[in-house]
């Protein structure tokens, strides 16, 4: 059993595919059969069986898989603990956030990080949930911004606050001279919501149906800057989160409190179990904390 065998096998398993695996680890497909059939003999177990064409890991297959990302994550971490023993520039670290968080909590933590380590390489991967979520089970990242529930398995979570939810409107709407509102009031307005990738919308969209009330939804977008844009031309209204609330750029859009049942979305900072942080990594966990589990508490 080889380490890149297992690279190859646990390619094959994430993708579903022996083709996209091999295109994933820059190897032709027939290498990278021959090796999963070495590793195969070398177990002398069959790790994949074939149900109506798909790939299906065998029991055996499961196990294995378990192991052989445990083995690969811990193979990284070394290497990283060995080049950041000499080195004084704090070292990579690898962020997964989502979209609708990252522009207002990256900025003031990414400034503070490359104060202290300038030459810090910094990766962020700004994608939906279900993306951020796999890739730090996977290893890929190492500090994930998340909003719950999620998968938390193999992952340590830490609440960082809970962001409410407002409704958005014109200054110049009628509704904008009530400081509380309830969902009945926005019947047959129309709305304004990001897409349905998105987490937010499926939280949104959760606590109108257990509120018993269909939101008109007329626009979906994918960037919450669309979203407030569209607003200030009066084309609907929205209901988006505290932390993206700007009270400057936003002078002519009225946030209003709603009365009852709040709505709110928890975020959350989540770390893979036993993971070996650079510097630089254990710098921007520190900070994010201290700015946010501080300023909420």
């Amino acid at each position: 059993m080889h380490l890149h065998q297992l690279k190859y096998f646990v390619s094959v398993v994430e993708t579903g595919s022996v083709t996209k695996a091999a295109e994933h680890c820059f190897i032709s497909q027939p290498s990278l059969s021959q090796q999963l059939t070495k590793l195969e003999d070398s177990i002398g177990k069959k790790l994949f069986s074939r149900v109506k064409g798909k790939l299906i890991l065998t029991d055996p297959g499961q196990i294995l898989f378990e192991q052989a990302r445990k083995i690969l994550n811990s193979v990284e971490d070394a290497k990283h603990r060995v080049n950041d023993v000499d080195s004084t520039n704090g070292g990579s670290v690898t962020i997964g956030i989502l979209p609708t968080l990252a522009p207002f909590i990256l900025p003031s933590t990414l400034v503070s990080l490359s104060e202290k380590f300038p030459e810090a390489l910094v990766m962020v991967r700004e994608e939906i949930s279900e993306s951020i979520v796999d890739a730090a089970a996977r290893g890929e990242i190492d500090i994930l911004i998340e909003v719950l529930p999620f998968n938390e398995a193999h992952l340590h979570v830490e609440a960082l606050f809970s962001d409410e939810f407002f409704v958005a409107v014109h200054q110049d709407s009628p509704l904008a001279k009530l400081e509380e509102i309830s969902l009945e009031a926005l019947n047959g307005i129309p709305f304004i919501l990001l897409e349905d990738i998105h987490c937010l919308t499926r939280q949104i969209e959760e606590y109108c149906f257990n509120e018993n009330f269909m939101p008109k939804v007329l626009f979906k977008t994918s960037q919450l800057a669309t979203v407030k844009q569209l607003i200030k031309i009066r084309y609907g209204i929205s209901i988006l989160p505290a932390i993206a609330i700007d009270k400057n750029a936003d002078s002519c859009i009225k946030y209003i409190k709603f009365k009852a049942n709040v709505p709110a979305r928890e975020v959350v900072l989540a770390t893979a179990k036993d993971r070996y942080f650079s510097p630089a990594a254990k710098y921007f966990i520190t900070t994010l904390k201290e700015q946010y589990q501080s300023a909420h508490n």
